[in-house]
């Protein structure tokens, strides 16, 4: 399904696209509600599993539920600090990934800021 949404926009056909997309958002939700529903009745065998669990979790009912005009998005669940940055190009007009700084200086030499 991921794939054909992405055939979609490249295509420009943004009519199916959101048909895609709309289908993809049912069945996390579908997915979601099983998985909450099955947490309740599950035992506490291995508590970090668990947080991590409820973390992936989270994040998905946070993808779940964000709008196309929403601000902050969660673009990727295993790096929630991505950002959507706007490049200005043509043939690449976004990309996502963090903005860093690197300086080097004669006393210090690299010096990494965010």
């Amino acid at each position: 399904m991921c794939r054909k949404a992405d055939g979609y926009a490249h295509a420009r056909q943004f009519r199916r696209l959101r048909r895609a997309v709309k289908r993809q958002r049912t069945i996390l939700g579908i997915v979601l509600r099983e998985i909450r529903r099955k947490l309740t009745t599950a035992t506490m065998e291995c508590a970090a599993s668990l947080d991590r669990l409820n973390t992936l979790l989270e994040r998905a009912e946070r993808i779940h539920r964000q709008q196309p005009k929403d601000k902050n998005k969660l673009y990727a669940l295993h790096a929630p600090e991505v950002e959507c940055i706007g490049k200005g190009k043509a043939r690449k007009p976004y990309e996502f990934g963090v903005k860093a700084s690197i300086t080097v200086t004669h006393k210090q030499g690299v010096d990494r800021g965010c």
